[in-house]
């Protein structure tokens, strides 16, 4: 797998009302995918947001579209 370099929106961890189910879904394939080999594994991050890149982009989608029409973040 190639690992690309991949990052979070600045508002993230913000999830808006309408956005929970996307957000959900984002943050437990992070939640399972974000692991380290080893103490020296620099990767973890990139690696596992790689493998999540499309519950990213579908959260990150969700959020902008919601931000945009005034909603309100929640954590």
């Amino acid at each position: 797998m190639e690992v690309k370099d991949i990052t979070v929106p600045g508002y993230f961890p913000a999830v808006t009302n309408e956005c929970k189910e996307s957000a959900a879904k984002f943050f437990m394939c992070i939640e399972k995918s974000l692991t380290y080999f080893n103490e020296d594994d620099k990767e973890g991050p990139k690696r596992g947001l790689t493998m999540c890149e499309k519950q990213l982009v579908e959260y990150t989608k969700c959020m902008n579209v919601s931000l945009s029409k005034g909603n309100e973040r929640i954590l």
